[in-house]
């Protein structure tokens, strides 16, 4: 409950500060934004050794000295990342100054490698939240995160606003970036009980941190390219606005995709790495009761979406954003698919991450080997029909894995489809009223 509920006031403000926002800025801030933290996220997700990961399933997780090891790590990896991303917006500077880029792409945009180079300072910076926040999602403390990550995203966003009401620029997102992140930081050490961290090194922990993580990274790149891909392909087909009205429309799929993912890994991956220790044999059980009542909420979603998905970002957004709800009634078909998220957690419970790599290599495939064809010959919607019809191609892969490790129940399966149809038949009524108060109010 406290996963959900601050996911909850998590959106609310995020969508609140996204409605401002959007009404004082220009959509090609948003696609250069966008740009900008996904490659920034690309290099975080593209060096993590699973430290939290670790600290959550090892039996050491509670001593003092793997904590301050993996702190030390942590550090480390912070400051690398901060110097790739420095290099990799000089490149891009560099790039665009002798037009190696395409005019229509996002990357062209001038001002990219300067907000690239300014979001570098997040890594450093998260380099030092302290392991406290490791721990505490360890024994599933969960009531001071959830407060603790509100508290820095409101004020970022404060800073946000009123910068962009002096200053319509960019940094006004920026700014307001990079003060949450520090504010996250300092409050993991504060606000947060347990550990004092202190610059320690222990080689023996450290082969232990790379020897888990080993599977973790691989999985993370491939997890990274899997959620990101669309846009960094997208970014080198279109401009910047259309990448920005994409950005809005991908915002409540990706809201939805992070509460499940936010309940995977804190809530259901401590719950069933206990069930693989103590009770094996419970496994499939407790999968399935977990799952439940998050299928029934997504298929409901997911059908809602497909036929009203317009009317949202219809009332909520200006005419500049108006092919928002288009797209984003393709992309809630993708919705199906995520619900198998909770699927990974178990195979890292079971100790075998590399089970995920096969269904991220096909879904790269596609992503990358398809979504520039299909756009060149259909258009946009072509492409947005493919990356949301990607994560279902996955799933016999996802399914065949289950199956081999004993915890797929296809009776379980089968007892959550009708949400799908009654979310379809919701939203197609509400979205004939909507079409009924318009033609009468003519």
């Amino acid at each position: 409950m406290w996963i959900l509920s601050g996911h909850f006031a998590s959106q609310v403000i995020r969508l609140g500060g996204n409605l401002i926002m959007t009404r004082i800025l220009v959509p090609e801030m948003f696609g250069v934004m966008a740009v900008a933290n996904i490659l920034i996220m690309g290099l975080q997700l593209c060096s993590y050794f699973g430290v939290q990961h670790n600290i959550i399933q090892s039996h050491r997780g509670d001593d003092p000295l793997f904590l301050n090891t993996a702190w030390t790590f942590q550090i480390l990896r912070g400051g690398i990342i901060f110097l790739l991303a420095i290099s990799l917006a000089a490149g891009l500077a560099i790039a665009n100054s002798f037009g190696l880029v395409g005019a229509s792409s996002a990357y062209h945009d001038p001002v990219l490698p300067s907000v690239l180079a300014a979001l570098s300072f997040t890594a450093l910076i998260s380099g030092f939240e302290s392991t406290n926040l490791a721990s505490a999602h360890r024994v599933m403390r969960q009531g001071r995160i959830t407060i603790l990550e509100l508290i820095s995203q409101v004020a970022g966003l404060a800073v946000m606003i009123v910068w962009a009401l002096v200053d319509k620029s960019i940094w006004a997102l920026v700014g307001g970036t990079i003060l949450s992140s520090c504010i996250k930081t300092i409050l993991s050490h504060w606000y947060i009980e347990g550990q004092t961290n202190r610059l320690m090194w222990n080689r023996d922990i450290f082969l232990e941190l790379f020897a888990f993580g080993k599977w973790i990274l691989l999985t993370t790149i491939l997890g990274y390219f899997v959620s990101n891909g669309d846009r960094l392909v997208l970014a080198g087909l279109v401009k910047a606005d259309v990448l920005g009205v994409y950005t809005i429309a991908l915002f409540m799929i990706s809201a939805l995709q992070e509460v499940l993912s936010k309940l995977a890994t804190n809530a259901a991956l401590p719950a069933l790495s206990k069930v693989v220790r103590e009770r094996r044999e419970d496994l499939s059980a407790v999968y399935y009761k977990i799952r439940f009542p998050i299928d029934l909420a997504i298929l409901f979603i997911c059908g809602l979406l497909f036929y009203a998905g317009h009317l949202i970002t219809d009332v909520l957004y200006d005419n500049r954003y108006a092919n928002a709800g288009h797209m984003l009634e393709i992309l809630a078909i993708s919705l199906f698919g995520i619900r198998y998220v909770l699927s990974e957690n178990v195979f890292i419970a079971l100790g075998k991450p590399r089970l995920l790599i096969p269904a991220q290599i096909f879904q790269l495939l596609i992503t990358f080997s398809v979504i520039a064809p299909i756009y060149n010959a259909y258009g946009l919607d072509g492409a947005i029909w493919i990356i949301a019809l990607t994560p279902l191609l996955a799933l016999p892969i996802r399914v065949y894995f289950m199956a081999k490790y004993g915890f797929l129940n296809l009776k379980r399966e089968l007892y959550v489809l009708p949400a799908l149809p009654a979310g379809l038949a919701i939203g197609a009524l509400v979205n004939m009223l909507a079409q009924h108060f318009v033609s009468m109010s003519r």
